[in-house]
């Protein structure tokens, strides 16, 4: 049975509103895509990087947030031009050093109770900033990513599926 941890129920809750009604599948390219603005995608991810360094024991620096805007592109490089995109948000944390294996720790075991499947994990060793922790929800298609980038800073990251604008009419791809 799968879990309902509050990060889960905000993505399938967000899954939810977003779908038209059709189960995106890798066999149906052409189903209806979730359907978000951008700035509300954008707010999005900052509440689940929020809550993802409430989970970590850390607070985050958001003035290092950016929000990453990207076509989406299809297995045989085709994109369609009807708006949709995906987005790659990332804002880091302040952590020394000694904390980055205890973040990644603190993260996989709430992951792993929210029912994210852990697709990465690394802890920090032989001074090199190797911490790390990347998890996927298979069904709502969202990915979660963080890591060390420094001796002092951590990243958090949430990369969404395609989504199209409202309003927009999707176009075959």
């Amino acid at each position: 049975m799968a879990r309902t941890g509050p990060l889960r129920l905000a993505l399938f809750g967000a899954a939810a509103l977003l779908l038209t009604g059709a189960c995106m599948s890798d066999d149906a390219k052409n189903d209806p895509l979730p359907r978000l603005s951008r700035a509300r995608a954008t707010q999005w991810a900052e509440e689940h990087t929020a809550r993802m360094a409430e989970a970590a024991g850390v607070e985050l620096d958001r003035a290092s947030a950016e929000a990453a805007f990207e076509d989406c592109v299809g297995r045989k490089d085709e994109v369609a031009h009807d708006g949709r995109y995906s987005l790659f948000y990332t804002v880091y944390a302040p952590v020394p050093r000694e904390r980055h294996t205890d973040v990644a720790r603190r993260l996989r075991a709430d992951f792993e109770k929210e029912g994210f499947r852990i697709t990465g994990y690394r802890e920090y060793q032989d001074d090199r900033l190797t911490a790390l922790v990347d998890a996927k929800d298979d069904e709502t298609r969202f990915s979660l990513a963080t890591g060390s980038v420094s001796p002092t800073r951590y990243l958090f990251s949430v990369r969404t599926p395609c989504m199209i604008p409202p309003g927009v009419t999707q176009q075959p791809q």
